[in-house]
């Protein structure tokens, strides 16, 4: 019998022509011989959380990229959690196939059905109540596109396989969690995507997740749409009309926040005033997260009723099968699931 759903975490594969398979086996191996700071903080948190890992992915591949990257930790397929705490070392893997190593092709947008797979797998469990988090590696849009047309992302998917209406974007950095109002939304879209409903709910599931995470009620910060927030309708009238009328709605219920900021020069010193923002706009936010904290920051969804975080990189095609992937984002996000769990 499974031990509690709050001690179950899946690291989905993600794209098996990417890094994924590398990065894995180079968590898994720092773990498994912990030296580095953020190994063995990885390490305590899952003793003291009680918390199993476990991997949803390909033997093979898992197999190809210890030969690649030269190093491992011991693969032990299992068909089920483990009732009791396994300390973080080997790969306990959910084996979802056998890609053939002879058939095998880094950077090529071929595997859709296989990610799918694997993201499919940690889903059911997660509609069972049989885990508490969800870690995914990177998975190419392109190829799951092709296997399942109008694919757009992790965050969308999880959010309308686990039957969530509001979900949002959002990463956790070392100084503060950053949410996006909206996400893969081209930038001509972007305005007349914004409303107050929604923006009060983003501001609302922000402030309830930093309070979670932070342990306190801590004020949001918000930015604004335009060049210099609009200068009071000169710029743009998104900030008088949606921006600052939600703002008021989400204090009135009883949710701080201040704003809306120009986004251009908030990041430069007011930001240190502030834990939990809003970003209008992906590349608004992400301009300030990634050059920041590269490797550092972790993708994380608001709203869903699993934890769920994920590496801030893509696939690597550019690097696939070198060696070369970083493991870093991948120890990142498998500490802030077992920090939220």
């Amino acid at each position: 019998m499974a031990m509690n759903a709050r001690k179950n975490i899946v690291i989905t594969m993600g794209d098996p022509a990417g890094i994924s398979g590398e990065v894995i086996v180079k968590a898994f191996a720092a773990l498994a011989r912990p030296k580095r700071t953020l190994a063995k903080e990885v390490v305590a948190l899952a003793g003291k959380r009680r918390a199993n890992l476990y991997v949803a992915g390909d033997g093979n591949v898992l197999v190809r990229s210890q030969r690649i990257v030269r190093d491992e930790a011991p693969i032990e397929r299992v068909e089920d959690f483990s009732s009791a705490f396994v300390p973080p070392g080997r790969i306990r893997l959910f084996e979802l196939g056998r890609i053939p190593l002879s058939e095998l092709r880094f950077g090529v947008a071929s595997y859709g059905r296989d990610q799918l797979r694997y993201l499919d797998f940690a889903i059911e469990k997660a509609r069972r109540k049989a885990i508490a988090a969800i870690v995914t590696g990177p998975v190419t849009k392109e190829a799951v596109a092709k296997a399942l047309p109008g694919f757009v992302g992790h965050t969308g998917y999880l959010a309308e396989q686990l039957g969530v209406r509001d979900e949002r974007m959002a990463f956790l950095t070392p100084e503060y969690l950053l949410a996006l109002q909206t996400t893969h939304v081209p930038l001509a879209d972007v305005a007349r995507s914004l409303t107050r409903a929604g923006i009060v709910t983003t501001i609302a599931m922000l402030a309830a997740a930093g309070r979670k995470y932070y342990g306190r009620k801590l004020p949001v910060a918000v930015l604004g749409v335009n060049p210099h927030a609009g200068e009071h309708g000169l710029l743009g009238l998104e900030e008088d009309r949606v921006i600052l009328p939600a703002m008021a709605q989400a204090r009135a219920q009883g949710w701080p926040c201040d704003g809306p900021f120009p986004a251009d020069s908030f990041f430069i010193s007011r930001v240190k005033n502030y834990r939990l923002i809003v970003a209008m706009y992906h590349d608004q936010g992400l301009v300030a997260v990634k050059p920041a904290f590269p490797r550092v920051s972790v993708n994380v969804t608001l709203g869903l009723p699993v934890v769920r975080t994920s590496v801030d990189h893509g696939s690597g095609y550019d690097i696939a099968g070198q060696g070369k992937a970083d493991a870093t984002s991948m120890l990142y996000a498998i500490k802030a699931s077992l920090e939220m769990i």
